[in-house]
Protein backbone atom coordinates (compact mmCIF):
# COMPACT_ATOMS: atom_id res chain seq x y z
CA UNK A 1 0.00 0.00 0.00
CA UNK A 2 1.56 3.55 -0.47
CA UNK A 3 2.11 6.10 1.51
CA UNK A 4 -0.14 8.33 0.22
CA UNK A 5 -2.84 5.79 0.59
CA UNK A 6 -2.09 4.77 4.01
CA UNK A 7 -2.27 8.83 4.59
CA UNK A 8 -5.90 8.68 3.31
CA UNK A 9 -6.67 6.14 5.46
CA UNK A 10 -5.49 8.07 8.66
CA UNK A 11 -7.24 10.91 7.84
CA UNK A 12 -10.64 8.79 7.39
CA UNK A 13 -10.32 7.37 10.70
CA UNK A 14 -9.28 10.46 12.13
CA UNK A 15 -11.98 12.04 10.85
CA UNK A 16 -14.00 9.77 11.71
CA UNK A 17 -13.26 9.69 15.19
CA UNK A 18 -13.78 13.28 15.59
CA UNK A 19 -16.96 13.50 14.24
CA UNK A 20 -17.88 10.72 16.35
CA UNK A 21 -17.29 13.32 19.37
CA UNK A 22 -19.25 16.01 17.96
CA UNK A 23 -17.06 18.16 15.52
CA UNK A 24 -18.12 20.40 13.32
CA UNK A 25 -18.69 18.73 9.72
CA UNK A 26 -16.66 21.62 6.74
CA UNK A 27 -18.80 22.00 3.48
CA UNK A 28 -17.92 20.69 0.65
CA UNK A 29 -18.02 20.93 -3.08
CA UNK A 30 -21.44 20.09 -4.36
CA UNK A 31 -20.08 18.87 -7.38
CA UNK A 32 -18.68 15.90 -5.20
CA UNK A 33 -21.55 15.00 -3.57
CA UNK A 34 -23.28 14.80 -6.56
CA UNK A 35 -20.24 12.40 -8.10
CA UNK A 36 -20.52 9.95 -5.36
CA UNK A 37 -24.16 9.84 -5.79
CA UNK A 38 -24.07 8.83 -8.96
CA UNK A 39 -21.31 6.64 -8.69
CA UNK A 40 -23.51 4.77 -5.77
CA UNK A 41 -26.44 4.79 -8.36
CA UNK A 42 -24.34 2.78 -11.16
CA UNK A 43 -23.06 0.48 -8.73
CA UNK A 44 -26.11 0.15 -7.64
CA UNK A 45 -27.41 -0.39 -11.25
CA UNK A 46 -24.02 -2.53 -12.25
CA UNK A 47 -24.99 -4.93 -9.03
CA UNK A 48 -28.74 -5.53 -9.17
CA UNK A 49 -29.52 -2.86 -6.78
CA UNK A 50 -26.55 -3.57 -4.10
CA UNK A 51 -24.85 -0.20 -3.57
CA UNK A 52 -22.01 -2.28 -1.67
CA UNK A 53 -18.58 -0.23 -0.63
CA UNK A 54 -17.25 2.31 -2.14
CA UNK A 55 -13.35 2.74 -1.77
CA UNK A 56 -11.41 5.10 -0.89
CA UNK A 57 -9.81 4.41 -4.54
CA UNK A 58 -13.39 4.94 -6.58
CA UNK A 59 -14.18 8.24 -4.19
CA UNK A 60 -10.66 9.75 -5.01
CA UNK A 61 -11.30 9.05 -8.77
CA UNK A 62 -15.03 10.97 -8.71
CA UNK A 63 -13.90 13.85 -6.87
CA UNK A 64 -12.37 17.07 -7.93
CA UNK A 65 -8.44 16.96 -6.77
CA UNK A 66 -8.19 18.61 -3.35
CA UNK A 67 -11.42 17.49 -1.64
CA UNK A 68 -12.09 16.48 1.48
CA UNK A 69 -12.77 12.60 1.26
CA UNK A 70 -14.03 12.17 4.93
CA UNK A 71 -16.06 15.43 4.89
CA UNK A 72 -17.51 14.10 1.23
CA UNK A 73 -18.23 10.98 2.60
CA UNK A 74 -19.76 11.95 5.40
CA UNK A 75 -22.22 14.18 4.28
CA UNK A 76 -23.01 11.59 1.42
CA UNK A 77 -23.68 8.49 3.84
CA UNK A 78 -26.37 11.23 5.65
CA UNK A 79 -27.75 12.43 1.88
CA UNK A 80 -27.78 8.63 1.23
CA UNK A 81 -30.03 7.99 4.33
CA UNK A 82 -32.41 10.06 3.31
CA UNK A 83 -32.68 9.11 -0.53
CA UNK A 84 -33.25 5.17 0.66
CA UNK A 85 -35.82 6.50 3.35
CA UNK A 86 -37.77 7.80 0.72
CA UNK A 87 -37.56 11.52 2.28
CA UNK A 88 -35.96 13.37 -0.64
CA UNK A 89 -39.37 11.95 -3.04
CA UNK A 90 -40.18 16.11 -3.56
CA UNK A 91 -36.77 16.58 -5.38
CA UNK A 92 -36.04 13.37 -7.04
CA UNK A 93 -36.83 12.39 -11.00
CA UNK A 94 -35.67 8.50 -10.76
CA UNK A 95 -32.67 8.54 -9.86
CA UNK A 96 -31.52 11.97 -10.01
CA UNK A 97 -31.83 14.44 -7.99
CA UNK A 98 -32.63 18.56 -8.02
CA UNK A 99 -29.56 20.65 -7.27
CA UNK A 100 -31.26 22.13 -4.24
CA UNK A 101 -30.68 18.99 -2.17
CA UNK A 102 -27.03 18.49 -3.09
CA UNK A 103 -26.43 22.32 -2.65
CA UNK A 104 -28.21 22.10 0.58
CA UNK A 105 -26.41 18.75 2.11
CA UNK A 106 -23.26 20.11 0.88
CA UNK A 107 -22.98 23.42 3.16
CA UNK A 108 -25.80 22.75 5.66
CA UNK A 109 -24.05 22.86 9.15
CA UNK A 110 -23.55 19.62 10.64
CA UNK A 111 -21.55 18.54 14.45
CA UNK A 112 -21.34 15.05 15.01
CA UNK A 113 -22.11 11.95 12.45
CA UNK A 114 -25.51 12.67 12.10
CA UNK A 115 -27.87 15.48 10.23
CA UNK A 116 -31.06 16.66 11.21
CA UNK A 117 -33.06 15.27 8.82
CA UNK A 118 -36.50 17.08 9.95
CA UNK A 119 -34.28 20.35 9.41
CA UNK A 120 -32.60 19.34 6.54
CA UNK A 121 -36.55 18.79 4.96
CA UNK A 122 -37.78 21.74 6.39
CA UNK A 123 -34.55 23.65 5.05
CA UNK A 124 -35.06 22.20 1.50
CA UNK A 125 -38.54 23.13 0.91
CA UNK A 126 -38.03 27.07 2.21
CA UNK A 127 -35.16 27.02 -0.58
CA UNK A 128 -37.54 25.41 -3.38
CA UNK A 129 -40.78 26.95 -2.12
CA UNK A 130 -42.20 28.66 -5.19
Amino acid sequence: MSDERVDLLQSFRVFIKEAEDGAGIPPVEEPDLRALHELCVERAKRYCGKNGVISIDLMVHACSPGANLPAVWLRHSQLRALYRQGLLAEWQHGTTLDDAVFQLAATIPMSGTQLDAEAFIRQLRSMTAK
